[in-house]
Formats: structure tokens, C-alpha cells, sequence
């Protein structure tokens, strides 16, 4: 009897520090990984559409088109120039789920917060770096890259302008 009495308060024991331990991991994961969003928070992307150049010192100017296929997705088209002649890769964001995610390649980043000017998406799958696109004006934003793969972060910002067609 005594025997048993030892093992159960053990266990008993062993169960409490196992519930610590998992409000403590519970308490320490990133806040906005749970971020419901909304037709509404996907809508705040609409001065996305469009075609742009951008320019960057020291890089070569990347040109993006963003179309919005329906109330919940983005298609992304990349080109090689200027006139937009040769496609090199595509890109989508959408809404799924509660979640926004923007996808190039086999990598995937999930939004973490949105608001009706900025964007920020955070690395999920065969990804490194964070990005952030801000509007600037109805011609104009900005991305932002931040990797640290080297071991040090580097900073990326791309202007965005529109392109007339």
C-alpha cells in the first residue's frame, strides 16, 4: 500500500511539472503565430495591384506584377526586363484558413501582422529571411528583406514604383 502511495504521488508530481512545462513553452511562442485574419485583413493588400519596378542600391531592379485573382489570393508574376516580355517565376498570397501566407518557389512565409499600410511575413518553409512590403502612396512602396543566413542580417530595400502600361 505504501508502495503505491509513493508511485502516485511520483506521478502526480511528474504530471505537475509536465503542465509547467508546457505552459512555459505555450508562454514563450511567438504571440501573432496564432493571428486569425479575415477577408477584411486580406483586403488591407489592395494597393498591391498592379505593376511595378523595383530599385535598390547596388541590385539589379526587379519588375512584379500583383493581381488579385478573387477576394482571397494573389497571383505574383516576376520578370527578367523592363518590357516585361520573359516571365521568371511566379508567386501567390492568399488567405486560407485564418491565415495569410505568400509563397515563391518551394519556400513559404505566413504573415505575422497586417494593417491597412504594411504587411510583415515571417519564414515557414524552406524560407530564412522576413520580409515587409509598406505602402507609400498610390504609386509607391517599399520591401523590406532581412536575412541572417551569413551570420549577420542584411538589410534589403527595394523602392517599388508603379509602372504605366
Amino acid at each position: 500500500m505504501r508502495r503505491n502511495t509513493r508511485a502516485l504521488q511520483y506521478a502526480a508530481a511528474a504530471i505537475a511539472v509536465a503542465a509547467l512545462a508546457m505552459r512555459s513553452t505555450r508562454a514563450q511562442a511567438p504571440q501573432n503565430s496564432g493571428t486569425p485574419f479575415g477577408i477584411s485583413d486580406f483586403a488591407k493588400l489592395r494597393w498591391l495591384e498592379g505593376t511595378w519596378r523595383g530599385t535598390s542600391p547596388g541590385e539589379s531592379s526587379v519588375y512584379e506584377r500583383y493581381h488579385f485573382v478573387n477576394d482571397s489570393t494573389i497571383e505574383i508574376t516576376y520578370y527578367s526586363d523592363s518590357a516585361l516580355d520573359r516571365p521568371s517565376g511566379s508567386g501567390r498570397v492568399y488567405l486560407t484558413v485564418g491565415r495569410i501566407y505568400h509563397t515563391f518557389g518551394p519556400g513559404r512565409w505566413g504573415a505575422s501582422r497586417i494593417d491597412k499600410s504594411s504587411v510583415y511575413f515571417v519564414p515557414q518553409v524552406n524560407a530564412r529571411n522576413t520580409f515587409s512590403w509598406a505602402y507609400q502612396g498610390p504609386n509607391a512602396w517599399t520591401a523590406t528583406r532581412r536575412s541572417g543566413a551569413s551570420g549577420r542580417e542584411m538589410v534589403t530595400v527595394y523602392q517599388m514604383h508603379r509602372m504605366r502600361p
